[in-house]
């Protein structure tokens, strides 16, 4: 009952804590006062204003999601091949039936490098874990969908084990954890997700008791050059910032919740 609780309360908070959301509503605020002539309805839509540039600027998102993710490094690196490569959900956005295909999240290279790892033998077999993150669409399992994908790469379905049931990153830990248990799977395990999502991730992964190593990936920074386009809002970065303060949050949710 907490678990399915603590499900919908986050899906819930997502709608409050996107930045995009704080800006439109201080802009409607000072709207209305300015049109009820009341004092200070200006002053909510420069603040408003000043506000969307902050969270649109690049430098200050660069500096920031850079504090936060988890560095990236080439899979050359990896000198002994892991047994299992651990992909965490994200990569789908959703399920196009009229097509019959997935459409892909801004995440999906979350599941390229995983397919590049496989590749070139870095890793053994691929643990998809991920069911539905939706409230309602809990048919759409991303972890089934995105297994055809690998087979339809030419990996064969005895290199890929499905977690098709878990929500959310503590539920990915938990049931990856006890599949793999089931399954009597012993050896180095890879966890493989978005760089800015590794830290939680990763801490889910501990505290469930894995010993496992981290591959960050999907880098939503690069090599930083100040030029003029520097100074240049970019709306996107709402986006980014909506998903930094998610595991900001994700992070103290989980840390009083005791999941990591």
């Amino acid at each position: 009952m907490f678990a399915a609780m603590f499900f919908i309360l986050s899906k819930l908070l997502d709608f409050l804590i996107n930045p995009f959301y704080w800006v439109l509503l201080l802009l409607i605020i000072g709207i209305i006062m300015l049109r009820k002539k009341k004092k200070g309805g200006l002053k909510w839509i420069i603040f408003s204003l000043l506000l969307s540039l902050f969270f649109t600027s690049p430098i200050v998102m660069s500096f920031m999601m850079s504090a936060w993710q988890l560095p990236t490094y080439s899979s050359n690196s990896i000198k002994q091949p892991y047994k299992v490569g651990i992909l965490m959900g994200g990569s789908m956005r959703h399920f196009d039936e009229k097509n019959q295909r997935p459409v892909y999240s801004t995440s999906v290279d979350r599941l390229m490098q995983t397919i590049a790892l496989y590749k070139e033998g870095k890793i053994e077999k691929i643990l998809l874990t991920g069911g539905s993150g939706y409230v309602f669409l809990q048919d759409q399992k991303e972890s089934f969908f995105i297994a055809k994908v690998l087979k339809q790469s030419g990996i064969p379905d005895s290199s890929i084990i499905i977690e098709d049931e878990s929500r959310n990153t503590y539920e990915n830990a938990i049931f990856t954890r006890d599949i793999l248990k089931h399954k009597n799977i012993e050896g180095r395990l890879l966890l493989i997700t978005s760089a800015f999502h590794m830290r939680r991730s990763l801490a889910c992964f501990k505290k469930a008791g894995l010993n496992i190593d981290a591959f960050p990936v999907d880098s939503k920074t690069r090599y930083f050059t100040l030029t003029p386009d520097s100074f240049l809002p970019e709306p996107y970065y709402f986006t980014l910032w909506d998903q930094l303060i998610h595991e900001w949050v994700g992070m103290i949710a989980y840390k009083i919740s005791g999941y990591i």
